[in-house]
């Protein structure tokens, strides 16, 4: 009986041992979950534009479709509905509602894209991502734009996209003139396609919750002390601009 008892001892102890750290991994893993996680995609809000009529553009209802799947809010507008865009985005902005917001066009919808984000701009509103299938009057891109995607095709219709005075985001055209597969009334309804724009959302979004988190632990340092500086340095706010520039590049390289 006796050692029936020891066994049982160390079988507790061994029990201790063994899964303590069992426990240690949950409660991080749990620790993890509560973190603050990535922007829902229900915050993430995809307005998609027609073309001429709402008759050739029909993949931007699939396009929507497809958002709307994965947790995305897609609503789909005919070319002129680009002032109901942005009085919605600009609304729901001014009430402290500050969606990622996406623009997708294609056509004379794609144009319209250049329209919501000037009205945004002259709103100080960011625009997260635009993306154009093969527009056919292009502006050039506004600085309250992020990231800016130009699909299209030298075929008459569609041109390239440059950037607007002040723009420091993010713009690539993509030349898919050599795709004979493709024209300007199916350019927009490619799943290839689809599946990039998709993937760009997603991406951005993840860039998005990187500014966030970083944003979130930056904490104002409320003591004010005097930056120590190199030797016989007089303190930053003393020397001229330059040379606090250059002296701060140097630390950063």
């Amino acid at each position: 009986m006796s050692q029936w008892r020891r066994l049982f001892a160390i079988g507790l102890v061994c029990g201790s041992a063994c899964f303590g750290p069992a426990d240690h991994i949950i409660s991080s893993a749990h620790a993890k979950a509560t973190k603050p996680a990535a922007p829902s995609s229900s915050e993430v809000q995809v307005d998609l534009l027609r073309g001429l009529a709402d008759i050739f553009s029909r993949g931007m209802d699939t396009l929507a479709g497809k958002l709307n799947h994965l947790g995305y809010s897609a609503q789909v507008y005919s070319t002129h509905g680009w002032q109901s865009v942005a009085q919605r985005i600009a609304s729901k902005y001014s009430r402290g509602h500050k969606d990622i917001v996406v623009v997708i066009g294609h056509s004379l919808g794609a144009n319209a894209t250049f329209d919501v984000a000037n009205a945004l701009d002259r709103q100080n509103i960011p625009v997260e991502l635009i993306v154009t299938f093969d527009a056919t009057s292009p502006q050039p891109v506004p600085k309250n734009v992020l990231h800016f995607v130009n699909f299209y095709q030298e075929n008459g219709f569609g041109k390239r996209v440059s950037p607007g005075p002040g723009f420091q985001g993010e713009l690539t055209n993509i030349d898919l003139t050599a795709d004979m597969g493709l024209s300007h009334t199916t350019i927009e309804k490619s799943p290839r396609l689809h599946a990039a724009v998709m993937q760009k959302i997603a991406d951005v979004v993840k860039k998005d919750l990187a500014k966030r988190m970083a944003a979130s632990k930056a904490k104002p340092n409320p003591r004010k002390s005097k930056p120590v500086t190199g030797r016989g340095e007089p303190p930053a706010e003393d020397r001229p601009a330059t040379d606090v520039i250059a002296a701060t590049s140097m630390r950063g390289s």
